[in-house]
């Protein structure tokens, strides 16, 4: 079976705004979904509460035909989300494999952590997605911006999430650095997880989105229609 996130009757507010009002939508696995839409239309607060960083004041989610309240980030990644945003959620004096992994770290038997079976499992990924110029046993800081967005794509990818997200992914990332992210988005797509895509170039939307979610002013304007520059 396929997966599926409904959205039903999302609204949230914040001191004099109205940031999402009566959103209801339904994703499922098969399609990449562009959010469209201005700076402060919602996108992003509707991927902070799937994510757990922000309460819905109304409404409720469901994943796979269970209702959802993902109090924190953590109760999201255990629930199979996963929500890749600009800014890198990385430790730079620790490895890739130790950002990876981090916060479900191998044990071996005696209690001390396996440090081979992370690395194996990290160059297994690395290897998955074929990047280039990257081990698992290097430091973060020492990568280059592209890397360390990737290691955040590698974190969703080991723990095996069912719905990724990516909020403005590109923004530091070179052509072929772009080429190697969408082949990435495509992988996960024929995997079957839900993946949503934030972006405000749109020549990036026609290339990787099947579907477009249009967002004006927190509220829907448009759900899950198939993808057509008459947006533009």
């Amino acid at each position: 079976m396929g997966n599926r996130v409904e959205f039903r009757n999302i609204s949230k507010y914040f001191p004099g705004v109205k940031a999402l009002d009566n959103i209801s939508f339904q994703a499922e696995s098969g399609y990449v979904y562009a959010f469209l839409g201005e700076n402060g239309a919602g996108k992003s607060t509707l991927l902070k509460i799937l994510n757990g960083d922000y309460q819905p004041d109304e409404g409720s989610y469901i994943i796979n035909g269970e209702e959802k309240h993902f109090l924190s980030p953590k109760d999201a990644i255990a629930g199979g989300v996963s929500v890749i945003y600009q800014e890198r959620q990385v430790v730079m004096e620790m490895t890739v494999a130790e950002n990876v992994f981090l916060g479900d770290w191998p044990l071996k038997k005696n209690g001390g952590i396996d440090y081979n079976t992370m690395n194996r499992r990290t160059q297994e990924i690395i290897e998955r997605f074929g990047l280039t110029g990257v081990e698992s046993d290097q430091k973060v800081k020492d990568l280059s911006i592209a890397m360390q967005q990737m290691v955040e794509i590698m974190k969703a990818a080991i723990r095996d999430a069912q719905i990724i997200a990516f909020d403005e992914p590109t923004a530091s990332l070179s052509d072929h650095e772009i080429e190697v992210l969408f082949r990435i988005i495509r992988e996960l797509q024929d995997e079957g997880k839900v993946v949503f895509y934030v972006s405000h170039r749109m020549h990036e939307i026609a290339q990787i989105a099947q579907k477009v979610i249009v967002f004006k002013d927190g509220c829907l304007v448009d759900d899950g229609r198939t993808f057509s520059w008459k947006y533009f």
